[in-house]
């Protein structure tokens, strides 16, 4: 191998510089056919004659029903939310009783204890 690529040097060294940029251009131009010819060859469809000699596809439906494959349609809004209400500059105990839980009715003091307990031993060991 080597011996071919020495000779090849030898060979190259003895011509002159529009010698050397003619087998450049040359070169450049074979390989840009190359090049081209693959490309056309990627992007010819061939699907015509794959169409002739490809069998008749039959359309195949599902055995199961798309309402067990997929989930339901989730509703526009949540069911017993409000989402608007009126504005007012003042509230009396009426009026925010509508919209107000207490909550404590529901045996949340035991819970409050707990979150008011670690909240505390936590502020005391911040320095």
């Amino acid at each position: 191998m080597e011996k071919y690529i020495q000779n090849i040097k030898i060979w190259l060294s003895g011509l002159n510089a529009e010698q050397k940029r003619k087998i450049i251009l040359i070169c450049t131009a074979v390989f840009s056919a190359l090049l081209t010819i693959s490309v056309l060859i990627s992007v010819i469809d061939f699907s015509e004659n794959e169409k002739t000699d490809a069998p008749e596809r039959l359309a195949v439906s599902s055995p199961i029903p798309a309402g067990e494959i997929f989930y339901p349609d989730e509703p526009d809004y949540i069911p017993g939310v409000i989402l608007q209400r009126e504005r007012r500059s003042s509230w009396t105990l009426q009026d925010a009783s509508e919209y107000w839980q207490d909550p404590l009715k529901f045996g949340e003091e035991p819970w409050r204890e707990i979150i008011e307990d670690a909240i505390d031993k936590l502020l005391e060991h911040v320095p």
